[in-house]
């Protein structure tokens, strides 16, 4: 006990030195816990933006259109008439289902011409499953029948057209014979999604199943249920329902979809960062404790002289460190949670601040990012800063302590 008063008065004794040592491991604790926030905030948005505009909570589709999905075949569709006795409303949360058949297509002004996505869609079944009916910028949703299109903003500003312009879609049908798609812009979206605004072009189902020459054919049915943690058990409960089916129809949820690829990144550059904090606490507890005991070197002889034994002096420095990673810690703590406070309030636009797209970094969002509260974290770094602070003290405390007590007391 006595030990443990005369480290603590010791931290007391050397207020600058413990407070300068104690702000470099709450600044290491600060960023970290605002590195988590925003990479737990972008996870979170990511999900968000992919389930609200592409992915749905659950997808129905073919086994081998699955596998060539990236080439968006022609081959391998799911015909509706297969899935007219499916009761998707039976499914628990079940809030909508949208019929999608995707294509390639060059999208033309008459003038210049870009690579886009077309996407056969039911009006009314797409403003149920995907967020679109609040991000039109500018004119409306077509109904089915109408030689109408809907495309992102920034697609449409490329191609310097507006609504009431008229353009033309070039396609290759299921006999890989040419055809076109000529049609107004009834309406511009603006989302979170760049996929969305820079690349897709919305078209009535029934249009580009005739110019597809695809009869009844869908590349897949996207299921909206009320939050996503009910996927996993829906999809059970409909693979259940379309077992036995022809077409080899498989069920997939948003989880599998190759597109979050950017969130399994997110863990491993958490460890990274952790990593450079522990060893920027390490430095500067090692420096600190070998700091101290040139300075403390007569104390040590003396201590020695005393009878103390060389481990009892180890602790007296390791408790000296450990009161300095608790102080540090703790400041970072209270800076972390004013920081994240701020995030999770006001967000951060990254394109704003540095002028660059956040996309090219392989983060499927746009605008600005909000972070998240992550209690763990809190809980990780603060105890990995005080682990961290006790045992970078004991190799340059028992130097110290090992010294001759005479040489230690002669110390100049």
């Amino acid at each position: 006990m006595f030990l443990t008063k005369l480290a603590f008065k010791n931290l007391v004794r050397h207020r600058t030195r413990t407070l300068a040592v104690g702000l470099i491991i709450a600044f290491a604790v600060f960023f970290y816990i605002i590195f988590d926030s925003l990479m737990a905030g972008m996870n979170e948005m990511s999900y968000e933006a992919l389930i609200d505009y592409e992915t749905g909570h659950l997808q129905i589709v073919s086994k081998a259109y699955r596998e060539e999905e990236e080439k968006l075949p022609l081959d391998n569709l799911i015909s509706l008439d297969l899935l007219r006795g499916v009761n998707l409303e039976k499914l628990e949360g079940y809030r909508g289902s949208s019929v999608e058949l995707s294509f390639q297509a060059r999208l033309n002004n008459g003038i210049n011409e870009l690579p886009v996505v077309g996407r056969g869609v039911v009006p009314e079944e797409l403003l149920k499953v995907f967020s679109l009916r609040d991000k039109f910028v500018e004119g409306e949703m077509f109904a089915l029948g109408e030689h109408r299109v809907v495309m992102g903003k920034r697609l449409a500003d490329l191609l310097q057209v507006g609504i009431g312009d008229f353009v033309i879609l070039l396609v290759r049908d299921k006999n890989n014979t040419f055809n076109t798609i000529e049609a107004e812009i009834s309406g511009l979206v603006h989302t979170i999604n760049p996929s969305i605004n820079n690349l897709l072009v919305y078209v009535p189902l029934d249009i580009a199943q005739e110019a597809l020459a695809v009869g009844d054919g869908v590349s897949k049915v996207v299921v909206r249920l009320e939050r996503k943690e009910l996927a996993p058990e829906a999809q059970g409960q409909l693979e259940s329902e379309l077992r036995g089916l022809a077409g080899d129809l498989a069920v997939y949820k948003w989880s599998d979809v190759d597109a979050l690829s950017f969130n399994e990144y997110a863990a491993t550059e958490n460890q990274v960062i952790l990593g450079i904090i522990l060893v920027v606490a390490a430095i500067a507890i090692t420096n600190t404790v070998i700091l101290a005991a040139l300075e403390r070197m007569r104390e040590i002889g003396t201590m020695k002289a005393m009878g103390l034994d060389v481990w009892e002096i180890v602790y007296l420095f390791v408790m000296e460190s450990t009161g300095i990673g608790i102080l540090g810690g703790l400041m970072g703590l209270v800076m972390g949670a004013v920081g994240v406070w701020f995030l999770v309030r006001f967000g951060l636009d990254f394109t704003a601040m540095t002028q660059m797209d956040m996309t090219s970094f392989g983060v499927p969002v746009i605008g600005r990012f909000y972070g998240q509260w992550n209690p763990s974290a809190f809980i990780t770094v603060f105890a990995f800063g005080v682990g961290v602070s006790l045992l970078s003290s004991i190799l340059p405390g028992y130097w110290a302590a090992a010294k001759d007590p005479i040489q230690a007391i002669q110390h100049r």
